[in-house]
């Protein structure tokens, strides 16, 4: 399999999207999802690790932050095997509508598949596609499989540079990069910290050129998956 061949972050998700693609799958979104620690705002905290889903339908999602209703993500806390978007039960008003807006931007249905992680997050892999294909039950097991090899080469990768990385980085940069896979934007950070937003943004950056990865948040993720920042 292509995924085994994969030499970083960007390389693996675009060898999981091919696959995915021949499955029937041509739209996908891989995350990791949390929920937030404050118990008076049980938010959900999304970590784009790789999506190919229609671009006006992403900018609506963020704009309207339905990370936090998104029934799909509820889902994934409760079920530990692949789940079919309409199979979802106790949809609220909010969350039908969300889910019908979805089919309106080009995702007519959906299978989704958790892989919980030790920490309490969770690796999601969201497919869409024709509804013939996500009632596969062939395409099911297939895009399971898949996903199982995704997360083990994943850590593959992670493991390869974790010393090296761990060592490159300064506390700051892991202190940047801790926040912003907690969900935080720079100027979020920088009143945490105590610093500009621009200088939350320089440490990131040179974090972000330190792992050889272009995006903040891959960047955390990566982090993350390599164990020198703690969520």
């Amino acid at each position: 399999m292509r995924l085994a061949r994969a030499t970083d972050i960007p390389s693996l998700v675009e060898s999981f999207g091919n696959v995915a693609g021949k499955l029937g799958f041509p739209n996908y979104v891989i995350s990791r999802v949390t929920r937030s620690r404050s118990t008076s705002n049980r938010r959900t905290v999304l970590e784009m690790i790789g999506t190919h889903y229609p671009q006006e339908w992403v900018r609506h999602y963020q704009h309207r932050d339905y990370a936090s209703t998104d029934p799909v993500h509820r889902a994934a806390f409760f079920h530990s095997a692949p789940y079919r978007w309409h199979d979802i039960a106790g949809l609220n008003k909010a969350e039908r509508r969300l889910l019908d807006e979805a089919r309106e931007a080009g995702l007519p249905a959906g299978l989704s598949i958790p892989v919980h992680q030790s920490d309490g997050s969770i690796l999601l892999f969201n497919l869409s596609g024709p509804p013939r294909s996500v009632n596969d039950a062939i395409n099911s097991r297939l895009a399971y499989l898949i996903s199982a090899q995704f997360h083990f080469e994943l850590h593959r990768l992670a493991q390869i540079p974790s010393r090296r990385a761990a060592h490159l980085l300064t506390p700051r940069q892991l202190e940047c990069l801790t926040w912003v896979a907690r969900g935080k934007t720079s100027a979020e950070i920088g009143e945490i910290l105590g610093r500009s937003r621009y200088t939350v943004d320089y440490h990131i950056d040179l974090a972000m050129e330190a792992l050889n990865i272009r995006s903040r948040t891959a960047a955390a993720v990566h982090a993350t998956v390599l164990g020198i920042i703690k969520p």
